[in-house]
């Protein structure tokens, strides 16, 4: 009985006064913004932490920084786990020290004040699978090679309009172009496994869409249940 008073103490003090676990992360000022196992797997912040403290963190796969005061990469350490980073409106502008990460499939940039020249800081487009650069100032699509990889591309209110890169992205499934300046889908014809199509705010004629449909008879057109009828069957115009 003695012994169970002292567990159930113990169970107390714990409810009461919790004490913190894991590893601390800091900002560069010194102020602790939370305590992290080492064995997660995910970590989000909306204040830059010091990166030099994320080393403990080995077995981290999702780093997450939107909404951050984040704007440099240079001291990130080599994470070989990382797969998936969130940089959203951050001020983050060279992405050249992600080229250490060999995991890496996802970069996600929307928002950011990003144009074709940060772009080119980093390398690695071709291996993602996952690439998010809308409401960015990016408008070209060279970085995207023989061979990417890519599956989601989210180009949203970009100033992107040739789509001639992306014959080179076979594998791509969902496409995100809502508010481009996009016209001409013809360098989509050979993406057979092009499922998503989001062309709001374009200037893409009816006509594009029925062309690009007999290409891919699978394909579903969003928005658009009105224009996909009136460019196929004409029954609402």
């Amino acid at each position: 009985m003695r012994g169970a008073g002292i567990l159930l103490g113990i169970i107390l003090i714990g409810c009461l006064f919790p004490t913190k676990s894991g590893l601390p992360i800091r900002t560069q000022s010194g102020k602790t913004l939370g305590y992290y196992p080492v064995e997660t797997r995910w970590m989000g912040f909306d204040q830059a932490p010091s990166l030099e403290d994320l080393s403990s963190f080995q077995k981290v796969e999702i780093l997450e920084f939107p909404l951050s005061n984040l704007s440099s990469l240079e001291k990130l350490p080599q994470l070989p786990r990382l797969r998936y980073i969130n940089l959203s409106e951050t001020k983050v502008r060279n992405f050249k020290p992600l080229e250490k990460q060999f995991k890496l499939d996802s970069i996600i940039l929307n928002g950011n004040p990003i144009n074709d020249i940060d772009i080119a800081t980093y390398s690695g487009w071709n291996r993602l699978t996952r690439i998010e650069l809308s409401n960015t100032k990016v408008s070209r699509l060279e970085f995207l090679g023989i061979g990417c990889a890519v599956r989601h591309l989210e180009l949203r209110n970009t100033l992107v309009s040739d789509l001639r890169p992306l014959a080179n992205c076979l594998q791509l499934r969902e496409l995100y172009l809502q508010g481009t300046k996009v016209s001409n889908l013809a360098p989509l014809y050979g993406l057979n496994e092009l499922m998503h199509l989001q062309l709001d705010g374009t200037a893409v004629a009816d006509a594009a869409i029925s062309d690009l449909r007999k290409k891919l008879p699978y394909l579903k057109v969003f928005p658009g249940l009105r224009k996909i009828l009136s460019s196929e069957t004409g029954l609402d115009r």
